[in-house]
């Protein structure tokens, strides 16, 4: 997390730099004393003692100066005499020495243009501080905005969870603030989370934190952006590629079923719409083998399962408002957070241009239909990389070449210069580098800086020992002939995400527990694979509702709350999900498995001495879950979890058999040792027990034949799955009827 509080401050120079200035004493003293220097009688600056480091550059500043304001970035001296100090927004206080104190701009304000639109790149190593300077200028733009200066919309698109708090003021640094002539505020920003994790939340909580909805509308995605949501890196293969090209079109123009319905054409649809169209669409049934479309359904419902793809979705109206920040913040989508990420940010390039290119075309106000818009990314190198694609990278680079024509502006922030695409990097009139330590990193700065370098900048040495906090700034709009040292100020408001607010976030991301977790890890196979349908479950109990409407200091008392919140949400949302809902791994059987599911009475099955112990075997209990869905559930269990799988399926089979045995109200370890007894009288001889992440499996075998049973209860429900394989199917047949037969079937 790139965060800056206020690092120490050193209040003395050293003795080094006394005798290296060479000074008179009273000059030093008036330095140190912070009087304000003779060019800048009337300006206010930053006092020596809020700025922690002040190297010497031999070089002679060079600067935009407006001896009543300070250093103006990126606005021309005159669209600076039209407007003076409207518009414009502090960002930090230029904090390098000069051999000449006449020419010194120490402490002198920085201030940001914000009436013009900009290409800005901030740059930096983490921890070197440059989230912290997004917060600043998100900050100045809310200011701004404020005073009545500027009419624009602001979007943060956060990765890490650190802009949320820009709601809560920062007290903790009240005194540094103070030397800043800053006072510690909150701002009204709008915080949109996933839309799965906002459904999990409390009013309260939403309320208090300004939260809202975000959601995708699957409609949004082209097929190259489904490749890069269902594919890590975005690499489909040709025959998926096509299906998903296939369904998209089928969808969105309508298609007829077999029965000769016909479903209509959608301009807006849902996962779920994909789905039934790869299942029913004849055309796709007949063109597509069943492999490839089982694959991509599994894919497309794991998609679904991000809880962020919905009908209708948020739209660039939504998010970028005139006088609002709107913080959008994909952190509790985790390891699924990039390719949304690549997603959202694509949607907002192109709509926000649309919309702002066809309003001006038409000679209409554009500003009715959308402001003026900030776009502030970080992580930029993951979005628009040096090589390689995403769904975002082309739509950036539009926006960063066309978007200031039309009033838009771009802050692309990145640790790693050297990743990121030339085409974008070009288009930046403003650099901001906080410290860089790779040679490659170092080097992509020096070629881009759109203002002269002075030679003690290109030291890898000055570059990588930059305190965090401290940048590098380098203007090509303004008469800033040269780059300078500054030093960033203090946030008003908080920045960080590490709060309780982040638990509950987690929380209400929470699906499965992380034993089962592991179990639905899908496996980056195309072919062969095989689903199982979950089924709804019974109605479940509400979350309940903490005991209190949340302030700051109800935060205190929160955690055993929390904690009783958590642990409910987890027993749902356990219930939610098919228990074993994991992919299979290849194998050569293409059959589906015999999904039929049979109560019986343990009278019915077939006494047989059985003597084996099963002392160490483990029943597997479940919360209240339906009873097919428990059946289903052990049944994957049984087929797919690795060591049942390498035992069944370790070499070729051509044939295999599932019987699902299934009771109410049985003692679970009597109708195991039935079930048992039919296939030791069968001739079946038990090889060994196996118990792995809670879950027991009996392996038997006789001659060519295998068999796995596993066992699982649900309140009084009991089920216990059979699976033989075997290279001759008839012998397995004939032990698959001695099941039946004892079941009465």
């Amino acid at each position: 997390m790139d965060e800056y509080n206020g690092p120490p401050i050193d209040d003395s120079l050293s003795e080094e730099e006394d005798e290296d200035e060479q000074l008179p004493e009273e000059e030093v003293d008036e330095e140190i004393e912070d009087e304000p220097l003779p060019q800048a009688e009337a300006l206010r600056l930053i006092p020596k003692s809020a700025l922690q480091y002040h190297p010497r550059v031999g070089d002679i500043p060079d600067f935009h100066i407006d001896n009543e304001i300070g250093v103006v970035l990126g606005r021309s001296a005159s669209f600076h005499k039209k407007y003076s100090d409207a518009g414009l927004g502090m960002i930090g206080a230029v904090c390098e020495t000069s051999d000449d104190l006449l020419l010194s701009q120490f402490g002198m304000p920085v201030k940001l243009d914000l009436m013009s639109p900009h290409v800005l790149f901030v740059a930096g190593k983490r921890g070197s501080g440059k989230s912290y300077t997004l917060g600043i200028i998100a900050e100045e733009l809310a200011l701004a905005m404020e005073r009545h200066e500027i009419e624009v919309a602001g979007v943060v698109i956060d990765t890490v969870d650190v802009f949320r708090q820009m709601t809560d003021s920062n007290d903790g640094q009240s005194d540094l603030l103070d030397k800043w002539n800053l006072k510690p505020r909150g701002f009204p920003v709008a915080v949109y989370i996933p839309r799965s994790t906002y459904i999990g939340l409390p009013d309260e909580v939403k309320k208090k934190s300004h939260l809202y909805p975000l959601a995708i509308s699957p409609r949004e995605l082209t097929s190259s952006d489904w490749g890069y949501v269902l594919e890590k890196g975005g690499q489909l293969s040709t025959t998926m590629d096509n299906l998903i090209s296939e369904v998209l079109d089928s969808v969105r123009k309508g298609y007829i079923l077999d029965t000769g319905a016909k479903i209509k054409l959608k301009r807006d649809f849902s996962i779920k719409d994909m789905v039934f169209c790869i299942e029913s669409n004849p055309r796709i049934v007949e063109l597509y083998q069943l492999s490839t479309r089982t694959a991509l359904i599994q894919r497309l419902r794991r998609a679904d399962r991000m809880g962020i793809f919905h009908v209708g979705g948020t739209s660039a109206q939504d998010l970028a408002v005139g006088g609002q920040i709107t913080i959008i913040d994909v952190a509790p989508l985790g390891s699924d957070a990039e390719a949304v990420l690549a997603i959202l940010t694509n949607m907002l390039c192109r709509q926000v241009l649309t919309y702002r290119m066809a309003w001006t075309d038409e000679g209409t106000s554009a500003r009715e239909e959308l402001p003026p818009t900030w776009l502030i990314i970080d992580e930029a190198h993951t979005l628009v990389p040096r090589a390689g694609s995403t769904p975002a990278k082309d739509a950036i680079i539009g926006y960063a070449k066309l978007g200031r024509r039309f009033g838009c502006s771009l802050v692309m922030c990145t640790q790693q210069p050297s990743a990121v695409s030339d085409d974008a990097i070009s288009q930046a009139d403003l650099i901001i580098s906080h410290s860089l330590s790779h040679d490659n990193d170092i080097r992509a700065l020096q070629q881009r800086a759109p203002a002269v370098m002075p030679d003690q900048f290109r030291d890898k040495v000055f570059i990588s020992s930059l305190p965090r906090g401290v940048a590098l700034v380098f203007d090509q709009v303004t008469e800033n002939k040269r780059g300078f040292v500054m030093q960033v100020r203090p946030r008003n408001s908080q920045h960080g995400g590490s709060d309780r607010l982040s638990g509950l976030f987690e929380a209400a991301r929470l699906k499965v527990p992380e034993t089962i977790e592991a179990m639905v890890e899908i496996e980056e196979e195309e072919e062969d694979e095989e689903t199982i349908e979950e089924e709804e479950t019974v109605d479940l109990p509400d979350v309940p509702r903490p005991p209190l409407n949340l302030s700051n200091e109800d935060w205190k008392v929160l955690d055993d709350w929390m904690q009783k919140y958590v642990e409910t949400l987890f027993v749902e949302r356990m219930q939610e999900f098919t228990i074993t809902d994991q992919s299979p791994p290849r194998t050569e059987i293409e059959e589906p498995v015999d999904e039929d599911h049979v109560e019986i009475e343990p009278p019915k099955i077939l006494e047989t001495e059985f003597d084996y112990d099963l002392s160490d075997f483990i029943i597997r209990e479940f919360p209240s879950l339906q009873r097919a869905l428990l059946d289903k559930a052990m049944t994957r269990k049984v087929l797919y979890a690795p060591p049942s799988h390498d035992f069944l399926f370790g070499s070729e089979v051509k044939s295999r058999e599932t019987e699902s045995i299934q009771s109410v109200g049985t003692d679970p370890h009597r109708l195991l040792r039935s079930v048992l007894g039919v296939l030791t009288a069968a001739g079946m001889e038990i090889v060994r027990t196996l118990t792995e992440e809670g879950f027991s499996f009996i392996f038997l075998r006789k001659d060519g034949i295998r068999a796995a049973v596993s066992a699982g209860v649900s309140v009084d429900a009991v089920s216990i799955p059979v699976v033989l394989v075997g290279d001759n199917p008839k012998p397995i047949n004939n032990i698959a009827d001695k099941l039946r037969a004892a079941q009465g079937r």
